[in-house]
């Protein structure tokens, strides 16, 4: 099987992240999987993607971009794609179909900036633990902890 020359783009970009830069992403990643099925849809970055402070056009540009098979969903590697155009465009490049070609310095793009982020893992945190309440009452909750980072500690 031949990969184009987007998805090998991709690949080399992961590769070329540092252990804990992935690490990183990983546990950005599996915040924003709600479900914890390994994809997340547009529904499901809305609110993360929005710390980045870029505007409504940047990030439909931005989603669409790392959304190369049109699918609706990202996967881990799309999602590290997202992340370093966040980057890109916070330190003013453009996002445009080019930016996936363009031979840019990999080593040096940096995670995104993401203004309320402890925040949002807090209010996440907050949303898993609290008990389901049936009729005002508390309910017993299983927790999958794992699911929302990928430390085996």
């Amino acid at each position: 099987m031949r990969l184009g020359k987007k998805k090998i783009a991709t690949k080399m970009k992961i590769e070329s992240r540092s252990k804990e830069e992935t690490k990183t992403y990983q546990e950005w990643f599996n915040l924003v999987d709600s479900d914890g099925d390994g994809r997340i849809s547009g529904n499901d970055t809305t609110k993360f993607f929005a710390l980045s402070n870029l505007s409504r056009s940047q990030l439909k540009r931005l989603w669409a971009l790392a959304d190369v098979k049109r699918q609706g969903f990202l996967g881990f590697t799309e999602f590290v794609t997202a992340m370093q155009l966040v980057s890109l465009a916070q330190v003013g490049q453009e996002l445009n179909s080019d930016i996936l070609k363009t031979q840019i310095d990999k080593e040096n793009i940096k995670p995104p900036v993401l203004e309320g982020l402890d925040a949002l893992v807090a209010q996440m945190s907050l949303t898993i633990n609290a008990p389901p309440e049936v009729n005002g009452t508390p309910q017993p909750q299983v927790f999958q902890t794992n699911r929302w980072f990928g430390s085996k500690s």
